[in-house]
């Protein structure tokens, strides 16, 4: 069994290098800020970051949290050092994949599977849950294509720029297939995402306030149930992810 070391004696054995990366060996939360206890995600276990804060100045000041990037999303948090269980991690040389958008297309069956199958777990809404079985919008959707190999960024604006731009919402949806994913918001700027089933139909992880408090599905066709009618308001376009998101690629 691995004898872990104090995650600071650890960094700095490397001077707090920003360039070094380390591997999670525990589930942890992430933090908006230094002090807060406001969660804006959850991260898995065996995830990787490199530390942004602090550095080889500021190695003398006594800490409860560090800012990180992770990797597979370059999304940026401060997280505990109480609990932390980290191992330095070499990255392996990632191969493009040349029929990226063909591998993707072919995990969407079993990403709605996936879903379907939170949707019928005892759950609710929880701001910043990925990890389940409470989720917030967007850790909904990152969650699922993470768990079949495909990394896309985290919040659901983020993940807006990223998709495959298809259109902007008026009337139809008779182009959508399923696994597109449906942003909606205010004046178009975006602050909640769905997945599309198909005939209409689509899942997504709503609050209490105007939605089911949780995973749910919800109808783009014509209805009289309150919520679908709230969010089908809300609707400002579609997209499709057609890669991966590549820390060495990728422009955040």
């Amino acid at each position: 069994m691995k004898n872990y070391k104090d995650p600071i004696s650890l960094f700095k054995q490397t001077n707090f290098s920003k360039t070094i990366w380390w591997k999670l060996k525990v589930n942890i939360s992430g933090y908006q800020n230094e002090k807060e206890t406001k969660l804006v995600t959850e991260i898995f276990k065996n995830r990787i970051f490199k530390l942004l804060y602090p550095n080889i100045h500021q190695q003398t000041k006594n800490f409860s949290r560090i800012l990180i990037q992770l990797y597979e999303d370059g999304y940026i948090c401060w997280i505990s050092l109480d609990g932390l269980i980290i191992e330095k991690c070499e990255l392996r040389k990632i191969e493009n994949l040349k029929y990226e958008q063909s591998f993707i297309k072919g995990k969407i069956p079993s990403i709605l599977k996936w879903i379907q199958d939170q949707s019928e777990l005892t759950n609710e809404y929880l701001w910043g849950g990925t990890i389940g079985p409470n989720f917030d919008c967007s850790g909904l959707i990152q969650t699922a294509f993470f768990l079949h190999n495909i990394h896309i960024p985290r919040d659901s604006y983020q993940i807006k720029s990223f998709c495959k731009h298809l259109f902007y919402f008026k009337e139809s949806y008779s182009s959508l297939q399923p696994g597109d994913l449906l942003f909606f918001g205010i004046n178009k700027k975006c602050d909640h995402i769905g997945i599309y089933r198909g005939g209409g139909l689509y899942y997504h992880c709503s609050g209490k306030e105007f939605g089911r408090n949780g995973i749910g599905l919800d109808n783009l066709k014509e209805s009289n149930d309150k919520i679908s009618l709230h969010y089908k308001s809300k609707l400002i376009s579609a997209g499709r992810v057609i890669r991966r998101y590549r820390w060495d690629r990728t422009i955040r």
